[in-house]
């Protein structure tokens, strides 16, 4: 690459330190729903601003600078209109990061903000800022703890994409997904593994809304949901368990007893399949290692490495197989196995 046209290091430096301000307006659009009010038709600012009871002028200017990051349209008319990145921005369409925004620049910005305090005590920031655990929170603001949900199963759909492909379900019976929130990832192994039938298990106030789900579905006749805490038991029997993005929420001690649950529960044969980010070494980017950071400021839960999965694997009484990476950098599939 020749070198004159390298951006120099003090504006790189410029582009990471504000990449918040856009991160910010994105979460501004969002919360105004202004990605569904543009999917009918494009509006003026003046136009949106009336819908949103917003100032219109100021609303203008921050349509204006996601349009300069290709978020929106601005058009010669003087509307805007969604591009392919806006539509991510709409609420209950497929690969809608939506309620992610309103949970990454809602819930978790203070958290962010106050990382410092985590690097230098090793504590939760989430906790030190509302005096109460994340998981606490989300109890006591149903509003957010809903939205929380919503983010996830965006999540869900990028596994069901790039993890799926990469794993043979269908020499399996019985299917469990530990912390398996509304089923979705649940139901897409089914469909993939029509011999299975599948449990959906995870916390009383989620098995409701999973079992609306599942009916919704039609797959009340291979499917359940049950109920109850991964720290106290876990199904048993089975011939396959998931777990997805549970681990990295916990510290070494809470994920060993989480493993040796699942090891009490599973028969000789019986697979294990996390689904978590598996961390590089050096200094080769992945999205991981950030993600690890989120751990750090929110739930005081990391991302881990093959060796320290590994360990964890082993000290639960099971035998780490393998890791099998996907489409994903952001999701492998770490195989153990109860021998």
């Amino acid at each position: 690459m020749n070198n004159q046209h390298q951006i120099p290091p003090p504006a790189q430096m410029m582009q990471m330190i504000t990449g918040f301000w856009t991160s910010c307006c994105i979460y501004t659009a969002a919360k105004l729903n202004i990605a569904d009010h543009l999917a009918g038709k494009p509006q003026t600012a003046s136009q949106l601003a009336e819908t949103t009871h917003s100032h219109s002028a100021s609303l203008y200017r921050v349509l204006r600078a996601l349009s300069g990051v290709g978020i929106f349209n601005e058009n010669e008319n003087g509307t805007f209109s969604n591009t392919p990145l806006g539509d991510t921005l709409k609420g209950d369409v497929p690969g809608s990061m939506k309620a992610m925004a309103l949970a990454q620049l809602g819930d978790h910005y203070n958290a962010w903000g106050n990382l410092l305090y985590s690097v230098k005590t090793g504590n939760t920031a989430f906790d030190y800022v509302e005096e109460m655990s994340v998981w606490k929170y989300y109890e006591t603001h149903p509003e957010e703890g809903v939205n929380f949900m919503k983010a996830m199963a965006g999540l869900t759909g990028a596994v069901i994409l790039n993890v799926l492909p990469a794993y043979d379900f269908t020499p399996f019976k019985t299917i469990v997904d530990i912390g398996g929130g509304n089923g979705a990832l649940m139901m897409a192994v089914l469909n993939v593994a029509p011999q299975a039938n599948g449990i959906v298990f995870d916390e009383e106030y989620v098995v409701n809304e999973t079992k609306d789900s599942i009916a919704a579905k039609g797959l009340t006749n291979r499917c359940q949901a049950v109920a109850g805490t991964f720290f106290d038991f876990v199904p048993k029997d089975a011939d396959c368990y998931l777990m997805k993005m549970v681990l990295h929420d916990w510290d070494d001690e809470h994920s060993l007893k989480i493993l040796s649950n699942c090891n009490s529960a599973m028969k000789s044969g019986s697979k294990l399949l996390i689904l978590e980010s598996v961390i590089p070494g050096e200094n080769m980017p992945h999205p991981g290692k950030f993600m690890d950071i989120n751990m750090l400021a929110m739930t005081g839960g990391k991302e881990r490495t093959e060796k320290e999965f590994a360990a964890l694997i082993e000290q639960s009484g099971l035998r780490f197989s393998k890791v099998i990476p996907t489409h994903s950098p952001m999701f492998s599939i770490v195989e153990a196995i109860k021998d």
